[in-house]
């Protein structure tokens, strides 16, 4: 198998560890520095994808437009100790997949950089004071939007994929949850302890389109023909709560990459 290096970007959602599970925090995390290690790894978020479309394939002596589908697919974003803040800010993450594009079907690892992943909406503003707008044990609803980048890939079969993009935005929902302190105040309060905000990420639908390196030749209404061609199509993404391992993201895809050549 090809070896895969992760690339680092910027993000706009953190995460924190906490008693009740993982706690999303959405901080922008600017100029965040190195964080304390002995603060622990942070959690890995993955995501369950599948999704389908459209690929321009090759079909021997000529090419044509065929289905592509992610038979099994996985999102895992990784995250550092912002320092500023001590939260875990996700800048960066990998892609895995089982894909059949026309006959063909092989596995993909992609790193991916998380330029957008933030949480919006009419109960942001009740989401940001929960400790005064929010009981322990009631939640509310928050709207999210989810945007990753590619420019690599390694494979696992025969396709070659020297010259390889994708880009993917999703919309979806994060619930924010006060947890439950037994207390006889109506709210919580920062003085005291085991009352956590917690984001959960839900269901996140959107669309991908790519390109990959140009499967036969082709004429073109351009001044020079690219030596690309294209893909894309729709995608879901569902959150894995129990899931928090690079790992754990492979299996769900049904692949198996390492960072060294095998």
């Amino acid at each position: 198998m090809k070896k895969f290096m992760i690339a680092a970007a910027a993000a706009a959602i953190t995460v924190v560890g906490s008693a009740a599970g993982t706690a999303l925090n959405p901080v922008v995390c600017e100029n965040c520095g190195a964080g304390d290690p002995s603060q622990g790894p942070c959690p890995t978020v993955v995501f369950k994808v599948t999704g389908s479309g459209k690929a321009v394939v090759n079909k021997g002596d000529y090419k044509t437009v065929e289905s592509l589908k992610i038979k099994k697919g996985a999102l895992a974003l990784t995250g550092e100790i912002c320092e500023t803040t001590g939260f875990c800010c996700y800048n960066e993450g990998t892609f895995y997949a089982t894909i059949k594009a026309g006959k063909k079907t092989f596995a993909l690892a992609a790193p991916v950089e998380l330029v957008v992943w933030s949480v919006f909406g009419k109960n942001l503003d009740k989401a940001r004071n929960w400790e005064t707008s929010i009981k322990p044990g009631k939640s509310v609803c928050l709207d999210s939007a989810l945007f990753v980048v590619s420019e690599e890939a390694a494979t696992d079969g025969d396709v070659d994929l020297e010259e390889f993009a994708f880009w993917a935005a999703a919309f979806g929902k994060v619930d924010m949850k006060v947890t439950s302190l037994k207390t006889k105040n109506a709210y919580c309060v920062k003085s005291e302890t085991g009352c956590d905000p917690i984001f959960t990420p839900k269901t996140y639908k959107g669309w991908f389109v790519g390109i990959y390196p140009c499967v036969n030749e082709e004429n073109c209404f351009m001044c020079d023909c690219p030596d690309t061609d294209i893909f894309g199509g729709t995608w879901k993404a569902v959150y894995q709560k129990k899931v928090t391992t690079n790992a754990g993201a492979m299996r769900i895809a049904g692949v198996r990459f390492s960072d060294d050549d095998e």
